[in-house]
């Protein structure tokens, strides 16, 4: 298989795996049921990335992980991908991470949303103290697979030597 349909096909598998990480990283997280039931406005549970994502986006993406696939297909395997194939999985990649960077924002705003509940719950005597909340390795290895995804589009414009 030629190496930029490998460089997508990798990109799709490890951004599916990142899709299924958790979206926040935090050491209060066992603790949020029973804020949760004190206040509804914190969360219940830490989502992934997957499932902290809306219906349409969570379509959208099926269909552009499944176009990536069977251009990655496409073809004569062992040559590279025709040009146009090429262009349309580059694009979807970039299509794809620059939706991984708003969710990365918007998680980073949830973030400190949830590291002021905690520290305001710590400042009532809620729980023992305020836990620190970031963003989830899973964008960082969801970054990586759409990365991965647009040099494997890029590999295919190149000429053939």
């Amino acid at each position: 298989m030629h190496t930029g349909r490998l460089f997508a096909l990798t990109g799709v598998i490890i951004g599916i795996i990142g899709l299924f990480m958790k979206a926040l990283r935090t050491g209060g997280e066992g603790i949020l049921g029973a804020l949760h039931a004190a206040n509804p406005d914190i969360p219940a549970a830490i989502p992934t990335i997957w499932g902290g994502m809306d219906t349409w986006a969570q379509v959208v993406l099926a269909i552009l992980i499944i176009e990536v696939v069977g251009l990655a297909f496409r073809g004569a395997r062992a040559s590279m991908m025709d040009r146009k194939s090429s262009i349309i999985t580059a694009f979807t990649g970039l299509a794809m991470l620059a939706y991984v960077l708003i969710k990365l924002f918007d998680a980073r705003d949830q973030a400190s949303g949830l590291q002021a509940a905690f520290a305001q719950a710590a400042g009532a005597g809620a729980i023992p103290q305020a836990y620190t909340v970031s963003a989830g390795i899973g964008f960082f290895v969801l970054g990586v697979g759409t990365v991965l995804v647009i040099a494997g589009g890029f590999g295919g414009m190149r000429k053939p030597a």
